[in-house]
């Protein structure tokens, strides 16, 4: 593996972790702040815990907070079902609608084909730049 190969996955995996869920982000930035002035609040933790005081134990169990939090996230990106939000909330919007099954299949198409056709825009666009900064 290159260093290309690993930038592109580590790139993708902070991707996945902090940009495609922001609720989620917020909520698990929130809970990793708690349990980091938990620690300063409560010393006794370190004691309970069996743990050194030192930033790197609050560090540690803050990062296992958030993590906690996105660990729905971590399973939908093994799994390769990985969806951002706005879209989850459309589908979601989209089966809560009482309808009939084919208008709402009629709905799901129109809102993937709206998604790949923002998609492919923002490709182009993309490529137009390169092109024009080379």
């Amino acid at each position: 593996m290159n260093k290309d190969d690993a930038s592109r996955w580590s790139n993708k995996a902070l991707s996945v972790l902090f940009f495609n869920y922001p609720i989620r982000s917020a909520v698990g930035v929130l809970v990793g702040m708690v349990i980091w002035f938990g620690f300063d609040a409560y010393p006794i933790l370190f004691e309970l815990l069996q743990s050194s005081h030192s930033r790197s134990t609050k560090f540690f169990f803050s990062l296992l907070g958030y993590l906690l939090i996105h660990s729905k996230t971590l399973k939908e990106g093994f799994t390769g079902k990985v969806l951002s939000e706005d879209i989850m909330q459309t589908l979601n919007l989209i089966h809560s609608v009482d309808l009939p099954d084919h208008q709402k299949r009629l709905m799901y198409s129109e809102a993937i084909y709206k998604r790949i056709n923002a998609l492919e825009k923002k490709d182009i666009d993309s490529k137009k730049e390169e092109t024009a900064g080379d």
